[in-house]
């Protein structure tokens, strides 16, 4: 079943998380000013499930998004219709994808911000890349966004959220495993902005 994309829904939407997530765990985000403009490739670590509205809400609900999602989160209806209409899109992690693919390629394209998590999953060690992130850069020649996003949270953790600079890979590069490899040791070379 194929759920819509509603950016008015997403910029009702965010604030409200925001909100909840000031609330819940109290949090500050440092470098919103290196936002570019137009479309981009973000790329945030993950190790907990907040971690995709954590993304969100430090990009703020003016800015257009989307997010490559596992499939198996669109099993549920409800659930998948709620996260498709925020901006979420299916990627079957187990082959190629071309459909999810170009959901990605056209969303950069149309100058969205593209969220998607280089390490693939939650738990991955923090050496782990898969290349999707670093091919999606190379193939629309969008700047790549890193994120750090505070690790271990939970009630009035005071959550930090770092936004790097963007920068865009070397398009003579044609190994993607070592675009994905800088692409990490970026995003956690932020950890020490926390």
């Amino acid at each position: 079943m194929k759920f819509k994309y509603h950016r008015w829904f997403q910029w009702i939407a965010v604030p409200f998380v925001a909100l909840a997530f000031h609330i819940y765990f109290g949090y500050k985000v440092i470098g919103r000013e290196n936002i570019p403009e137009g479309g981009c490739v973000v790329c945030p670590n993950h190790v907990q499930l907040s971690d995709p509205p954590f993304a969100a809400v430090a990009l703020t609900h003016r800015t257009p998004l989307r997010l490559m999602a596992k499939k198996e989160l669109f099993h549920k209806k409800a659930f998948a219709w709620l996260i498709a209409a925020l901006g979420a899109f299916p990627i079957d992690r187990e082959g190629a994808d071309i459909t999810a693919i170009k959901t990605a390629l056209g969303s950069v394209r149309a100058g969205q911000k593209l969220i998607i998590f280089p390490q693939g999953t939650r738990g991955a060690a923090e050496g782990e890349t898969k290349k999707g992130a670093a091919m999606l850069a190379v193939k629309t020649r969008a700047p790549i966004l890193p994120m750090y996003i505070t690790e271990n949270k939970g009630f009035r953790c005071k959550a930090t959220i770092v936004i790097g600079e963007p920068f865009r890979p070397d398009p003579a590069e044609k190994d993607y495993a070592v675009i994905a490899d800088d692409i990490l040791h970026r995003i956690y070379a932020l950890k020490e902005q926390v």
